[in-house]
């Protein structure tokens, strides 16, 4: 047919590439995960996490995309954390929580006051998405099997 993208997820995605490989998670310091592992072991996203997450949920389609990705890897990681979500290995963990940490910054290489400061952010989670999306699908099967039964019985 004609030059354009070969299918429409290229042509919505615009300039904008799917990546495969980290780009920016070497600006995590090791304190940083360290710290966001101790607070999700305790089952909960530190304050500070909580809160940005909070402002994005009403913001744009990016920072919206951002916010939910976010807390599908925190709930991952807390219900992994916590003995009860096991098809994860000590990797893919790792690359959840500085991911999320990443996200969790707010002076990274697009400072998030910036305009546009989360399309690093989004780069990051989106190529999580690519390497990870079989993990999280089966998380997901995991969760609606094991944890959404439990909430509406309560």
């Amino acid at each position: 047919m004609g030059n354009g993208p070969s299918n429409i997820g290229e042509a919505r995605l615009g300039t904008l590439p799917i990546v495969s490989t980290p780009g920016f998670l070497h600006l995590v310091a090791p304190q940083e995960l360290q710290q966001l592992r101790e607070s999700l072991l305790d089952g909960r996203p530190p304050r500070d996490l909580e809160v940005k997450l909070t402002q994005l949920a009403h913001g744009s389609l990016l920072h919206r995309f951002v916010e939910q990705n976010s807390r599908l890897i925190i709930s991952l990681l807390v219900a992994a954390y916590g003995g009860e979500f096991r098809q994860a290995n000590r990797a893919s963990l790792e690359r959840l929580l500085r991911v999320l940490a990443y996200v969790r910054k707010d002076d990274d290489a697009i400072p998030d006051f910036r305009p546009n400061g989360f399309m690093d952010d989004q780069q990051e989670i989106r190529a999580m998405l690519n390497e990870m999306g079989e993990l999280l699908q089966s998380f997901k099967m995991w969760r609606l099997r094991y944890q959404v039964p439990e909430m509406w019985a309560s």
